[in-house]
């Protein structure tokens, strides 16, 4: 028995290398299917774990309070149109025995100038803790402080390019919504994961929350919060509470949502699974094309081989074994295919991680299940041609010409 299926492989591998361009291109449908689905899940995987990664960066103990519509956008710094937090959420929040801290977040309209004019900046209103929770370095001075008053500035690195001439603009005046704010420092590079929908940190320039309230006139409402656990408190057991609390405000209504360290509910995702299943749809219909393409090679290749198949009929091959020698043929272009196509998908998220800032994940289970769909559609595709040859009349096929 094994020598007969070597028999089969070998024929099958000879006819294979007798049109090596014609089984390449052949197998090109199955390759690109395998590596699409592979390359694209790992990207989503990995892009969803740099996200989650990033809401981790505050501290193990901070958790992330923001609005949510349910499409996940959240009310973030994205301009999307949402329900903000009111400073009565913050309030309700630093009631709980389990919260150290509440760092409020609220951005404000309005162009800034100074050596140079940015007409749509960044604008965020914090408090002097958020230096504590962001744990980003400082390139020059210091973040602002409860001694320093209302008229202080911190600037994200780009846009502190972007309003002075000097490198260091540490004591200089910008002018926002008419007030002169004094440069206290600038932050070093914020690093952004990719697709990432948080705030760019970089284009931010932050004042007191105090002096957001002074130009509004009243208290500004929130983008988002940062909330800081007591030591020793489960930030999981602190969300879940948290959550049940600011809904019992909101009269059980679910349009806030709170962030655990490490959480990927972080907005994005829900666009990252319609953007993979896009693809993964995608790659199966290249899957599909490519059995196709073994289909219709198998056809060829048995239309030229109707002499070959007579004559193994002649002397004795049954039905069966031809049947057995296309299949075997289909099989081993799939099988070929789905390897290199394997291998061709390691190779491409190893590069993406080495040359790119993604850091695409490798999803064994995708590893696995890619090239066994692959090879089950080309055999499914490659039985057409190889019933048909098998059902050949052994005389018509003698006298096909």
């Amino acid at each position: 028995m094994t020598s007969i299926r070597k028999g089969y492989l070998g024929l099958a591998l000879q006819s294979l290398r007798a049109s090596r361009m014609r089984s390449f291109m052949t197998m090109l449908g199955i390759v690109i299917g395998v590596m699409s689905v592979i390359v694209i899940v790992g990207v989503g995987e990995g892009v969803k774990d740099q996200i989650a990664d990033q809401s981790a960066r505050y501290g193990k103990d901070v958790l992330i309070v923001r609005p949510d519509t349910g499409s996940g956008l959240g009310g973030s710094f994205t301009g999307v149109a949402t329900s903000l937090l009111e400073p009565a959420d913050a309030e309700t929040l630093r009631r709980s025995p389990s919260v150290q801290q509440v760092v409020p977040l609220s951005t404000l309209r309005g162009a800034i100038k100074a050596d140079k004019s940015v007409q749509s900046p960044l604008v965020i209103a914090t408090s002097p803790e958020l230096a504590s929770l962001v744990h980003q370095k400082m390139e020059f001075g210091g973040f602002f402080t409860a001694s320093d008053g209302e008229r202080v500035a911190v600037l994200g690195k780009t846009v502190a390019a972007q309003l002075f001439a000097d490198v260091a603009p540490l004591g200089q005046q910008l002018t926002f919504r008419g007030q002169q704010f004094t440069v206290a420092g600038v932050f070093s590079s914020f690093t952004a994961a990719p697709f990432s929908l948080e705030a760019n940190y970089n284009e931010a320039v932050f004042i007191p929350y105090a002096a957001a309230q002074s130009l509004l006139g009243s208290p500004p409402r929130m983008n988002q919060l940062f909330v800081q656990a007591k030591p020793g408190v489960s930030t999981q057991v602190l969300a879940t509470e948290l959550q049940k609390t600011i809904s019992d405000s909101h009269g059980g209504t679910d349009d806030v949502a709170v962030l655990s360290p490490g959480s990927k509910r972080g907005g994005v995702e829900p666009t990252l699974q319609l953007l993979t299943l896009m693809t993964v749809c995608m790659a199966i219909v290249a899957l599909v094309v490519g059995g196709a393409g073994i289909m219709n090679m198998m056809l060829v290749s048995v239309t030229e081989r109707i002499h070959e198949i007579g004559l193994r009929k002649a002397i004795g091959a049954t039905n069966k074994q031809i049947l057995r020698q296309f299949m075997t043929e289909a099989f081993a272009l799939c099988i070929v295919g789905a390897v290199v196509g394997v291998v061709a998908s390691l190779a491409a998220i190893g590069l993406l991680r080495m040359y790119t800032s993604l850091s695409p994940a490798i999803v064994w289970p995708v590893v696995v299940a890619a090239p066994l769909i692959a090879l089950a559609t080309g055999v499914l595709f490659g039985a057409i041609p190889a019933i048909k040859a098998a059902r050949m009349d052994p005389i018509e096929a003698l006298r096909h010409e």
